[in-house]
């Protein structure tokens, strides 16, 4: 007589103890990952403005690095530069080189230094964007959007130093 391989007698699925002590211990790896979550976003917020600071900064030492090597170059017809070469805003953005720094100057200078359409930049408070542009201080300010205005990158215009606040 062929052995049958299937008990139809017995209970499927899993015991109510079973599924409660899966569900504990799913709940307590959550306990852990979810704190660890927010570090992970907020380092990767941090991340995104040192990379596009960096941009901004070597952005700046090309169109400086063009006026000390050619100063007459077609690339610099567009830039409005300081005495000390380093850019502070697009010709058709600024009335001289001595104005002091507007938002439509400083995003002038966002495309230009880092000539891409990403990250996005905004004058207002719209969090679709990824940095809102500012004049704080004589300097051209970059808000990072996703950390709630956290993190951001000053430029300034007449010395060309690039920082940020990651703290």
């Amino acid at each position: 007589m062929p052995t049958m391989l299937l008990n139809v007698d017995c209970s499927r699925g899993f015991s109510l103890l079973q599924s409660a002590v899966a569900l504990m211990v799913m709940s307590a790896g959550m306990l852990f990952l979810v704190p660890r979550l927010t570090d992970l976003i907020d380092e990767a917020h941090k991340a995104h403005v040192k990379s596009v600071a960096m941009a901004i900064k070597t952005g700046a030492m090309i169109y400086r690095e063009i006026w000390m090597t050619d100063p007459n170059s077609p690339l610099l017809a567009d830039m409005v530069l300081t005495e000390s070469g380093w850019p502070s805003g697009r010709v058709k953005d600024t009335d001289s080189v001595l104005s002091a720094p507007t938002t439509a100057r400083c995003a002038g200078l966002w495309k230009s230094l880092l000539d891409v359409e990403v990250p996005t930049l905004t004058f207002d408070d719209d969090q679709t964007f990824d940095f809102q542009v500012n004049v704080i201080e004589g300097q051209c300010r970059y808000y990072h959007k996703a950390s709630d205005d956290k993190f951001f990158i000053d430029y300034n215009t007449t010395t060309g130093r690039v920082s940020w606040n990651i703290r």
